[in-house]
Order: structure tokens, then sequence, then C-alpha cells
């Protein structure tokens, strides 16, 4: 037991002399740190560029706004350059972090790596920086200045902010629609075929629903919509519904050119939704695809009488791409209307042979009274069947 308490007692001892003459932590150990870019500030700045791969964004100062070149000139978000350029002064003190081209990699600052490049330019164009953003941390990033054989750390989390598709800038993929609880109608023109939906109700308050705190919430019901159709005539509300609700809000993928020309065809538009309300007529136009190989792709998108044509996807002008066949399910029992004018609901000559119209079912002329427009709606008409005949003994 003595002999154990000694060599406790040495080995103690031999801690603290090595305590002692340990060398301080920073001697030796100190981060070096450099200025990136002195002397760069924001106001100096009049154009930015974000590119990663194949993606560029270039966002150039336009007096107190900020445009996008590559988007026909279309507005940039302020307030998300603001937040780009509000990271300058962080670049004002950096730690070097790493001298060796082996480890560059590691930080996604290799020279094949998929970083981010962001290039700050004065108003002649010229490069007042010029990084390579690698990976970030909560905090914080690794970047590398192009050219040179250094990475850095600065104190800004720079990948969050630097978005490198012109979408990602834009002031508003909103078009300036009318809003849904002012408007009291819509045509939509598609195919030669018109069809109205008039708003017949909703708005009405509701009970009241409660927050958190017990306060009352006030409530108004949804507006109810119909769809201009045969007297009579059963419709899909709930398709109806999801028509409507499909066009409360309309937005917009791209910027396809910042005035039409003919090859935008809108002046002969392939859909046209007119929005109206008490006051105003709002059009909504649809025409060309944007990519004429890919006719089932985005397409040209306007609203008459405003500068930009607009790129809209696929899945939205396919939804309202419909006609008024889309929404009715049965026609009114009973003979149809002899209508010679054709300005109602007509059935067509009966067919000796009787097997009907080419195509299942039986062809209806369907037009909504009071406005052009009018085709054929293919489906079967619902109505009383004759009893078979006897047969024959």
């Amino acid at each position: 037991m003595k002999n154990l308490n000694i060599i406790l007692g040495v080995l103690l001892c031999v801690q603290l002399v090595v305590f002692l003459v340990r060398p301080s932590r920073t001697v030796g150990q100190s981060v070096q740190t450099v200025e990136l870019y002195a002397g760069l500030d924001s106001a100096s700045v009049s154009s930015i560029e974000i590119s990663s791969g194949a993606e560029k964004v270039t966002l150039s100062r336009k007096d107190k706004e900020w445009v996008i070149p590559e988007s026909h000139g279309y507005q940039a978000d302020t307030s998300r350059v603001e937040e780009i350029l509000a990271l300058l002064p962080q670049l004002a003190r950096a730690e070097v972090v790493s001298t060796k081209p082996d480890m560059f990699a590691s930080y996604d600052l290799a020279d094949n790596s998929s970083f981010t490049r962001l290039r700050l330019l004065d108003k002649d164009g010229k490069p007042k920086a010029d990084l390579m953003v690698g990976k970030s941390l909560v905090r914080s990033s690794f970047v590398r200045r192009t050219g040179e054989q250094k990475i850095y750390r600065v104190d800004a989390a720079l990948s969050g902010k630097l978005m490198t598709r012109p979408r990602d800038f834009f002031a508003d993929t909103r078009l300036p629609l009318p809003e849904s609880n002012v408007r009291t109608s819509m045509v939509v023109e598609f195919d030669g075929q018109v069809m109205e939906f008039r708003k017949v109700g909703g708005g009405e308050p509701a009970a009241p629903q409660f927050d958190h705190m017990g306060n009352p919430v006030p409530i108004v019901t949804p507006d109810r919509w119909a769809i201009t159709a045969p007297e009579g005539a059963t419709v899909d509300a709930t398709a109806v519904e999801q028509f409507v609700t499909g066009l409360s809000n309309v937005y917009f993928e791209d910027v396809v050119s910042a005035a039409p020309t003919a090859a935008h065809q809108l002046a002969t538009p392939f859909l046209r939704v007119r929005f109206r309300t008490e006051k105003e007529e709002v059009q909504l136009l649809i025409g060309a695809p944007v990519d004429p190989a890919k006719p089932d792709g985005p397409r040209a998108m306007q609203v008459a009488g405003k500068p930009w044509v607009y790129g809209v996807d696929a899945f939205s002008w396919k939804r309202w791409a419909k006609k008024p066949g889309d929404f009715i399910t049965a026609l009114p029992e009973g003979p149809l209307p002899a209508d010679p004018a054709g300005d109602g609901l007509m059935s067509p000559p009966a067919d000796p042979s009787g097997a009907g119209p080419a195509g299942a079912g039986t062809q209806l002329n369907l037009k909504v009274p009071g406005m052009p427009g009018g085709g054929p709606v293919s489906g079967t008409v619902t109505g009383p069947v004759p009893s078979p005949a006897p047969a024959n003994p």
C-alpha cells in the first residue's frame, strides 16, 4: 500500500511539471485571419452573378430596383437581393482552414466539385469579388477565392441565400387577376365551346370559431359556384368546385418574353378565361407551347393588356382546358326541345340502321343561351328507356 501511494505521488508530480512547463495552447496554433476583399461594400455592387453547373441567375441594379436579365428584365425580389448584400461585411474576416488541394473536395471546393460561384461586379462589369462557395455550417461557410489554393471559413451562412434559378428571385409568381372573393362569373372558351360559371352564393357569416385564447374568429361560408347548363341537367358539383378552385390563384413558372409575339399565338388563344367582377373584366390567355417540340409541355400565358408573357406548366393548363361535357353527368329526362336556330339542345337525326352516330353514346349539341360557341358533347343521355318488344312466340 505504501509503494502504491509513492507511485501515485510520483505520477501527480510529473503531471504538475508537465502542466507548468507546457507552452500555451495559442502559441504556434493561432488561426490565420485575412480580409478576403478589402473595401467591399454593397453600394459599389451593380450586378450579382450566381451559378452552379449549368444553372445561372444574374441580378442587375436598375435605379432603386433589381431586375433579372435572363428573364427579360423581370423585376427581382429586392429583399432577397439585400439579404445577399447584407452578408458582405462578413467577408471582412476569414480564417484560413486549409492550403492542401487534396483536402479541397471535403469542403466541396475542388475544381470539379459542385460548388456555387458568386461574382459581384461593379457598374463597369469588373469583378469586385469572385468566390467559390462550398459547404455551409449553421452560421458559417467554407469559401475559396477563384484561382487561389486556399480554403477559408467565413462567419456567414451563404449557401441558403445563393439560389441559382431566376424563378427563385422573382418578385411575385402570381398573376394580377381579380381576387376570387370579388369575382361574379368566369367564362371559359376552349376548343370552340363556351361555358360560364356564376357565383350563386357564399360569403355569408357562419358560426365563429375560436383561437387558442378563446377569442371568436369571424368565419364566412365559402363561395358557391354553378355552371350554366341545360335546365334540369345534372352537374357534378365537386368537379365545378375543383375547377373554380384551380383558378383561384394563377401562378407562372417562367417569364417567356417581355411582350407577346405572333409565335405565342395569343391573338387567337388556345384557351381564354374571362374573370368578371362588378367593375371589370380581366382576360387570361393561354397560347402556343413554349417549346414547339413539346405540345404537351408548358404554354405561353398572358393577362390581356399586360406586357409580360409567362410560362404556365402543363398540369395547370390541362386542368383549365375543359368542355361542358366534362361537368354534365346526366341530361334532363323527356324529349329534347326542338331548336332549328341552334340556340339550345338538339338531338341528332336518327340513324336508320339503329347503330347511332360513330363512337359510343349519343351526341348532343350543347350551347349556352345568349353566348357564342357550342359544339357536340359526347355521352349517354339519361332518360326513360322503352320496354323491349315482346318476343315472337
